[in-house]
């Protein structure tokens, strides 16, 4: 069994946001919280344990050609899989995953909601390789509308 998921599955045009600027964390979680409460993608202990999660696990990873952050929760607090992209006009400070201390300054967010744990992990697989592939990444930088990121995404492979 092959372990690829379908980015489309995951994405819609309404969860992608440009041009963002968030004093902290907290403010950037909020924002996605409203949204996906809208939309009735999360559970309303989703907010509380994002922070709490992103405290504990930071997720933000230095790759090649840009800074980015995959913050996540338990699939407890999700009611259907998404992904929420969020490109920040300003950089805003994540702890480095794996690290206690380390601070690295992020401008692309893939907020991932996940209602099973296996799925999580084939999706930051996925990511993760997806951010290894440098004239690919050249792409998505250069994206200024959510169509185009949503198709990229949609059609990467």
């Amino acid at each position: 069994m092959e372990n690829i998921i379908s980015f489309k599955s995951f994405l819609s045009p309404s969860f992608i946001q440009l041009s963002d600027s968030y004093l902290d964390q907290k403010e950037l979680f909020s924002n996605i919280n409203t949204v996906m409460l809208e939309h009735d993608y999360i559970e309303k202990s989703y907010l509380d344990n994002v922070i709490e999660r992103e405290e504990k696990y930071p997720t933000g990873l230095v790759t090649p050609l840009l800074n980015i952050a995959i913050p996540h929760t338990d699939p407890i607090h999700i009611k259907k899989p998404f992904i929420f992209i969020t490109k920040l006009q300003k950089p805003l400070s994540f702890g480095a995953m794996g690290t206690d201390d380390v601070k690295i300054d992020v401008n692309w967010i893939f907020s991932l909601g996940v209602t099973h744990a296996e799925t999580q992990l084939i999706l930051l697989q996925e990511l993760i390789s997806l951010f290894s592939k440098e004239e690919k990444v050249k792409t998505l930088i250069s994206l200024n509308n959510e169509k185009d990121i949503y198709d990229f995404f949609i059609n990467f492979k």
